[in-house]
């Protein structure tokens, strides 16, 4: 969720720095709540729903935590890398930032370069919903078909992936071309899109993708699906921020979106196997009790529970563990999962704790489920909406 922050606010001390008088201006506070805005009904009640809202992680191998924003302050302690602490405020000092935390030891200051800050934007999520609810209530209204894309051709042995990019940086590899033809670029339309057809002719067809600004595109239409039915909308939704490595679930109750759970994640980075995880919003086609992944030689490597597909090969799952890692699997489950909320590091997936992936692979299924298949299908819309 975007966290509020609560105004710009100069409030002005007096330290010393190097030994000359500075001032420290309060750039941001932050307050670690759910805004009264944002309609919440927790469905998710397991010990990993996040305490901290609002935080630094320590990027570096140790971190520096003063008694004051300034490099010869007391030193109260060194945090470890990969440690989250609730942020309070940022602030300035000369031409440097540092931030406010809370510690097990205390309140202190970190050095911005030795720490990330991440938040969940709860009411930026919501802002989202209700832009794809726009464009498909928009169409509906004036008689567009809505549709999606269907491009993704399964390659396990990870051979020829495309890398060529697009403006966006999107790549092509599971995606399709899109011309615009006004400014005679292609651009690249992932897998799944939600999109309208403004026209067919021939073995073409024009389009409008939600969350791409470009418009008209000119793509192959035996790219196009119907199915799921995207006119009949969606009352379920998950919500992905790449920026902050979270996101949140959503159900529409009574007329209300209403936040249902929230959780850190891990999405794509380009890597020689990865791609990075895909902005827009998309239709989940399938989900997998349990989906499988190859190492760089092609070999069977592990196994990641409860995956959801969003686009192309990417899905959201259960952290993944390594065959060689099942006799000690809580061991590493937590290594991994402290991980999330943290840096990228995926191949294109959004990765959850197992907890979690459970809990949304069982919100979409319901009862209605293949006791016989590994593979299941929604009965009805679920939206994955990524920025």
């Amino acid at each position: 969720m975007k966290k509020r922050i609560i105004g710009i606010i100069f409030i002005l001390f007096s330290t010393f720095l190097f030994g000359k008088k500075s001032n420290i201006v309060v750039e941001n506070r932050y307050d670690n709540l759910i805004h009264n805005d944002i309609k919440v009904d927790i469905k998710y009640k397991e010990d990993d729903l996040p305490e901290l809202l609002d935080y630094v992680f320590i990027k570096t191998l140790h971190a520096a935590i003063r008694k004051e924003p300034n490099p010869k302050a007391e030193l109260i302690y060194n945090a470890p890398f990969n440690t989250k602490y609730r942020l309070l405020e940022k602030v300035k000092v000369g031409e440097t930032h540092w931030y406010k935390v809370k510690t097990s030891k205390g309140i202190g200051y970190v050095f911005e370069k030795s720490a990330d800050v991440k938040t969940f934007r709860f009411e930026k999520m919501v802002e989202r919903i209700k832009d794809v609810e726009k464009f498909i209530d928009e169409n509906n209204q004036n008689n567009i078909k809505l549709a999606s894309t269907n491009s993704y051709l399964p390659n396990p042995y990870n051979k020829d992936m495309r890398r060529t990019k697009d403006k966006y940086g999107i790549s092509i590899d599971q995606n399709i071309v899109g011309v615009y033809e006004k400014e005679n670029i292609e651009l690249h339309i992932p897998d799944r899109s939600v999109l309208s057809v403004l026209e067919i002719k021939g073995n073409k067809a024009k389009v409008k993708v939600e969350g791409i600004p470009e418009s008209p595109l000119v793509i192959d239409k035996r790219y196009l699906s119907y199915n799921p039915k995207i006119e009949e909308g969606f009352e379920k939704a998950i919500v992905v921020d790449i920026e902050n490595q979270n996101l949140a679930a959503f159900e529409k109750i009574n007329g209300e979106w209403t936040l249902i759970s929230y959780i850190y994640a891990k999405t794509g980075i380009e890597s020689q196997l990865g791609f990075e995880t895909p902005r827009g919003s998309f239709i989940v086609p399938l989900l997998k009790y349990e989906m499988g992944y190859r190492d760089i030689y092609g070999d069977d490597m592990g196994i990641a529970r409860y995956a959801i597909r969003f686009s192309g090969g990417g899905y959201l799952h259960g952290t993944p563990v390594d065959h060689v890692e099942v006799d000690n699997e809580d061991f590493f489950l937590k290594q991994k999962e402290d991980g999330l909320g943290t840096f990228k590091g995926t191949r294109k997936c959004i990765r959850n704790t197992v907890s979690h992936a459970k809990f949304l692979f069982d919100w979409i299924l319901g009862d209605e489920r293949n006791q016989n298949s590994n593979y299941q299908r929604p009965q009805e819309n679920v939206m994955f909406i990524i920025f």
